[in-house]
């Protein structure tokens, strides 16, 4: 078993959303640089509507986007915590399928460059680009940050300075109330059926139109 492997099994044990497969695949699987294609934006976006009850587009958009970027930022912040490096997140070589519900896989995995270079360079800024016509880019770039939070509060005191030198990227700077920690956009889950506000909210209380 490779260090790179081990180091996955290891933080995969910490919850799902750290869960990364390895080895080799079957068709069903495709390039994370896929989900940059408007066709498979939009699949995801119809699919991830009809599993939340709504009819908004942009709500479904928002979910999904959160949802692959904590995934994103859980396996990079757990690899450089498990082990001072960061794995690769290459769109090409980090696979995902949709199979009622997320998953993510790479083939032979190995260590990349710093954080920022694999989750903000590599994967978010491009699906930033791609997915803003679908939802805001600055509600994106807010779930971003508002993932890379969550993160550490999933990880625990080990991550808070990586998750405070990656705030400070000019991409993230804006997106978040230093005093407050409040997030400066909403993600919308208040719009979903049955949906409220989240702790970090712009909001206080749920807009009425």
């Amino acid at each position: 078993m490779s260090e790179v492997v081990g180091m996955l099994e290891r933080i995969g044990a910490w919850s799902p959303y750290f869960r990364v497969g390895t080895g080799p695949v079957d068709d069903t699987w495709h390039p994370t640089s896929d989900l940059r294609d408007p066709a498979v934006r939009d699949a995801l976006v119809a699919t991830t509507a009809a599993r939340m009850g709504t009819d908004e587009m942009r709500v479904a958009a928002s979910t999904f986007f959160f949802g692959y970027v904590a995934r994103l930022w859980s396996v990079a912040i757990g690899s450089v915590v498990d082990s001072g490096r960061c794995v690769r997140l290459d769109p090409e070589r980090l696979l995902w399928r949709d199979d009622a519900g997320l998953q993510l896989h790479i083939v032979e995995p190995e260590f990349g460059g710093e954080v920022a270079v694999e989750v903000l360079d590599a994967q978010v800024e491009p699906l930033v680009d791609a997915w803003s016509e679908v939802a805001a880019s600055g509600l994106l770039w807010g779930n971003t940050a508002s993932a890379l939070v969550g993160t550490a509060q999933m990880i625990g005191s080990d991550a808070r300075p990586h998750i405070d030198a990656l705030l400070n990227d000019r991409r993230l700077a804006d997106t978040v109330d230093p005093t407050t920690g409040r997030r400066r956009s909403c993600c919308l889950y208040y719009r979903m059926p049955g949906g409220g506000l989240c702790g970090d909210c712009f909001f206080l209380t749920p807009p009425t139109s």
